[in-house]
C-alpha cells in the first residue's frame, strides 16, 4: 500500500481554498445579489420594505405599455439591467448600478429644469398629442413638464434598489457556508476513519 503524499495533498487543498476565496465566492456572491437586486425592481420594493412610489405614468392613466410598466421599469429596463458584478481584486466584490441617474433613483433628489430637459418634454408632448390626441393623460403631462422654468425643481422619490441589507447579509453567509461545507467534503482524503479499541 502506498503512502499518500501528504505535502502535495495540503498544497492543492490550500491552492483550491484560495481558488474559493480569491474567485468562486466573489462570483458566486455577485450573482446571486446581483439576481437579487433586480428582483427588487420586479417586486417594487427593497427586500420587502414598503413599496415604491407608484409612477404618475400609471397614476395619471398613461396609455399604452408606458402606463402598465411598475416603478422604474420600462420596455428596456436600463435601469434594472444596469445592475451588475465585478471583483476588483481576489477575494472581492463590488456590485453596481452603472447608469448616471442610478443614485437619483436609489437615494431619490430634487434635480433642476435645464434648457435641454424642456426640449425633451416639448418633444414628447408632440409625440403623444400625435399618437393620443390633444387632451390625453400624456399629452397634458408633458406639456406641464415643458411648460416649467428653466431652473424650477422637480423631485425624485426615493426608489432604494440597492444597498446594505440583512437579506443580503443572510444570503452571503448562507452562500460562504455552503461552499466550505462542499469544501470539506471534496477535501477529506478519508481522513475521519473511526478509532478500533
Amino acid at each position: 500500500m502506498s503512502v499518500p503524499n501528504f505535502s502535495d495533498m495540503v498544497k492543492k487543498d490550500l491552492a483550491d481554498l484560495q481558488k474559493l476565496r480569491d474567485r468562486v465566492l466573489p462570483v458566486k456572491v455577485g450573482r446571486a445579489v446581483q439576481a437579487s437586486v433586480r428582483e427588487n425592481f420586479r417586486r417594487g420594493n427593497f427586500y420587502g420594505s414598503a413599496p415604491w412610489l407608484t409612477p404618475l405614468r400609471t397614476s395619471l392613466g398613461f396609455r399604452g405599455a408606458g402606463g402598465q410598466y411598475g416603478p422604474l421599469l420600462s420596455g428596456s429596463n436600463h435601469l434594472m439591467m444596469s445592475t451588475d458584478y465585478f471583483v476588483p481584486k481576489p477575494g472581492t466584490v463590488v456590485i453596481i448600478s452603472d447608469t448616471p441617474y442610478s443614485n437619483t433613483h436609489n437615494e431619490g433628489e430634487e434635480i433642476g429644469v435645464t434648457p435641454k430637459m424642456r426640449k425633451y418634454f416639448w418633444a414628447r408632448h408632440l409625440e403623444d398629442k400625435k399618437r393620443y390626441g390633444v387632451e390625453a393623460p400624456e399629452t397634458e403631462f408633458w406639456k406641464r413638464m415643458a411648460l416649467k422654468k428653466p431652473g424650477s425643481r422637480i423631485k425624485i422619490p426615493r426608489r432604494h434598489f440597492l444597498g446594505p441589507d440583512k437579506h443580503v447579509d443572510r444570503m452571503v453567509q448562507g452562500i460562504i457556508e455552503n461552499e466550505l461545507e462542499n469544501f470539506i467534503k471534496t477535501h477529506n482524503h478519508g481522513t475521519t476513519a473511526s478509532r478500533s479499541h
